[in-house]
């Protein structure tokens, strides 16, 4: 039984790296080579491309874009809940910004389904996190609209030139860009 587990971490793997490199453009033979397994293994276990492309992000999203955000809005002070989550998520997209690009290329294109589509899953696991926050301290805050700007700083941060990815930032470097975002956002609330 370990190794059917092994194989099919072995085959997600390689389909990641394959993915995020070529988007759903790769092929099954590209795969199945850097798996080392045959192709029809891959169709026996996802049946198609589509199935294991979506297996695949699906997880690499989970793990990587909605685990902490709600632990992250237990926090008491609204200023330090903003502050950790602009933290969280630009370190998270910063270190995955091949995937990111490459969902975002591949969204822009039809290419996704919609359970797929990041910055629909970004914009909600954000509001969702801002709700609870907001609801626990019983202040009424629109917080769709909160979820629209922090999202937009997000994906700004992936999309437009910056001089070194936010993971390679310096901490004082990161603490002042997390001052001026976090005022940013307070200053609509």
């Amino acid at each position: 039984m370990i190794a059917v587990r092994d194989k099919t971490e072995q085959i997600l793997a390689a389909a990641a790296a394959a993915f995020i490199k070529k988007g759903f453009q790769a092929t099954t033979q590209e795969i199945a080579k850097e798996a080392d397994v045959a192709e029809i293994t891959l169709f026996r276990k996802f049946s198609t491309k589509q199935n294991l492309f979506i297996t695949v992000m699906k997880k690499v999203l989970e793990t990587q874009f909605d685990a902490k955000l709600m632990k992250l809005a237990e926090e008491e002070n609204t200023e330090v809940f903003l502050k950790e989550v602009i933290n969280n998520r630009l370190d998270v997209l910063s270190e995955n910004a091949p995937m990111v690009r490459m969902l975002i290329s591949e969204s822009l294109m039809g290419n996704l389904t919609e359970e797929l589509q990041l910055p629909e899953i970004i914009f909600n696991s954000i509001k969702k996190a801002l709700d609870h926050h907001f609801q626990r301290k019983e202040i009424p805050v629109d917080t769709e609209l909160c979820a629209r700007q922090l999202g937009g700083i997000f994906l700004s941060y992936i999309i437009l030139p910056n001089d070194r990815p936010y993971h390679n930032l310096k901490t004082e470097e990161k603490n002042a860009l997390l001052e001026r975002y976090t005022k940013s956002v307070l200053s609509m609330l």
